[in-house]
């Protein structure tokens, strides 16, 4: 699962839910693909 923190204080939510093998190598959502390649903040 790849869960997100928009801000500090403020509620997170779950971006994608999964098999690991499968959000590593196919994630469906670009959020996720961003964060694991290192595109984030």
């Amino acid at each position: 699962a790849f869960y997100s923190l928009e801000a500090t204080g403020k509620p997170g939510r779950l971006v994608e839910f999964g098999d690991t093998k499968k959000i590593f190598e196919n994630p469906d959502q670009k959020e996720t693909e961003d964060y694991i390649a290192g595109r984030f903040g």
